[in-house]
């Protein structure tokens, strides 16, 4: 075997990856260089990771080399020969030597890994989110890069493996703080930290450039001082119970940032607020009201506070109130009225009121008891006028009866007032002039037939005199061959009538 096959191949050292990409050059430009040599570095790594391990022996074990051991002759006589005796190198089983070789590649496979993930990271930002860790995942790649150097490829491999699996799990904690530093975003927002919102957007961003979020987010960064000073000036009105400032000033914080969870229930807080101030202004003005029996204006005052809050179990119970006390007062103002009026001796509307207090609540005892009272003196102040509009009706023997025995009933009433006072005066008068007998002198023709009408039959005469009562009254003269006839007169106390009855009209 040659020299050449007793060097050791050394492999390059780990070291981190950084970001080479010059700043002055355009993105969007390929330099014409960059594919072949792409090409090349690969052919490169063939070669150096593949080839020429299998080409290169392991200088850390020396070959076996043949011996060959001196030959003692017992039968030569008289002398004695010796030899030294060289050792050289043994020879490696191929056994060994392919298990060293699958060492060297899993080393180096494992190697592979850990770059593609350093490079992953790395483009990820991983030093400015995960400093300690990351430094840590090196220095464990670096004491592999040590052991490799001593040919300690087995050590090399677990290393490597370590150092893969710490930065899997640094690649597999990046959704979690994206979700993480997107919450600290929309936390900072809300708190109105703008340094704190600013400093974890550019980290959401970092580790999701593609984040459909960030440009709205950036937009409520933008606007913190312009919502937080809006808030701020709220906070303030309403500490001075000026809730229409503090809803106005919410909603100037609403309109800049239209997400912000803070404002938004602050609003709702602040017209809830208002809402229940006006209400119980609405109910209080209510109830001011009913006090006075102003019902008109306190149920607008009560509409106006289910308009509010149309379920409310306080305006349902204030409005059935409301309705209790409109009875009440209409009652008592029935009772009033119908005492008036029969102090004013108005039977018939003290009659008419009770009944309509009745109406509403048939178990109401005034209202029974006036109506007990007032019913039979209305029925007699009706007789008493009727006798009073109907006096020319008194010649009637029978309704003068009548007119009589309704006076007697009038009279019989102890303590009358003013009004029956006077109606007993009156028709007392009236029957007086009814009772008192007039002469009254009747001529007709001799041929024909008169009749006093509601008195008696005449029949056919020249000349009588009649004794009758005052009133009205009508003859009535009927004869063959003529127009029948009627004559009205009145007779009157004092004074002395005549009239002509008699049928001259023939047919």
């Amino acid at each position: 075997m040659s020299d050449s096959t007793d060097k050791p191949l050394n492999p390059t050292a780990f070291s981190p990856q950084t970001d080479t990409v010059n700043e002055s050059t355009d993105a969007g430009q390929r330099p014409p260089w960059l594919v072949p040599g792409i090409l090349t570095l690969g052919v490169v790594a063939v070669c150096v990771f593949v080839l020429l391990p299998l080409l290169v022996g392991d200088p850390s074990t020396p070959e076996t080399q043949s011996s060959m051991s001196p030959a003692t002759d017992s039968s030569a006589s008289g002398s004695v020969g010796s030899a030294a005796s060289a050792q050289a190198p043994v020879e490696r089983s191929p056994f060994a030597e392919a298990q060293r070789q699958q060492a060297r590649k899993a080393a180096q496979d494992a190697l592979q890994r850990v770059l593609e993930l350093q490079e992953i990271l790395q483009d990820l930002g991983v030093e400015r989110w995960a400093p300690n860790a990351y430094q840590a995942t090196i220095a464990t790649a670096m004491s592999g890069d040590e052991a490799y150097r001593n040919g300690d490829f087995t050590e090399a491999a677990t290393a490597y493996l370590n150092a893969g699996d710490a930065l899997v799990t640094l690649e597999d904690s990046v959704p979690a703080r994206i979700a993480d530093a997107r919450a600290a975003t929309l936390n900072a927002i809300e708190e109105g930290n703008q340094l704190d919102a600013t400093a974890n957007l550019d980290l959401l961003v970092l580790l999701s450039p593609n984040d459909l979020d960030r440009d709205t987010l950036r937009a409520r960064v933008a606007v913190i001082p312009e919502v937080s000073k809006a808030l701020d000036a709220a906070i303030e009105a309403a500490d001075q119970n000026d809730l229409s400032a503090a809803i106005d000033a919410t909603k100037r914080a609403v309109s800049a940032d239209p997400d912000h969870q803070r404002a938004g229930d602050m609003l709702a807080t602040f017209q809830q607020q208002d809402a229940d101030q006006r209400f119980r202004q609405a109910m209080t003005r209510g109830y001011d009201l009913l006090d006075q029996e102003n019902f008109e204006g306190a149920a607008a005052a009560f509409q106006k506070a289910r308009q509010l809050r149309p379920t409310s179990a306080e305006v349902q119970a204030a409005e059935t109130e409301l309705s209790e006390a409109k009875t009440d007062a209409t009652l008592r103002a029935l009772a009033q009225t119908g005492e008036q009026k029969e102090r004013a001796e108005d039977w018939q509307g003290a009659l008419d009121t009770y009944e309509e207090a009745l109406a509403t609540d048939p178990t109401l005892v005034f209202a029974q008891q006036g109506l007990d009272r007032v019913k039979p003196r209305a029925a007699l102040a009706t007789a008493l006028q009727t006798i009073l509009d109907e006096q020319e009706r008194l010649v009637d023997r029978r309704v003068l009866a009548e007119a009589e025995a309704t006076l007697q009933q009038a009279q019989a009433i102890s303590a009358p007032g003013p009004v029956l006072s006077g109606q007993i005066q009156a028709i007392s008068a009236a029957l007086n002039y009814a009772r008192t007998p007039v002469e009254v002198n009747v001529t007709s023709d001799g041929q024909t037939d008169v009749t006093l009408l509601r008195v008696r039959r005449l029949g056919a005469f020249s000349e009588q005199n009649l004794t009758l009562r005052p009133g009205d009254y009508v003859a009535m003269g009927v004869r063959t061959g003529f127009r029948d006839v009627r004559v009205s007169f009145s007779v009157k106390p004092g004074q002395k009538g005549a009239v002509d009855v008699r049928c001259t009209e023939s047919i």
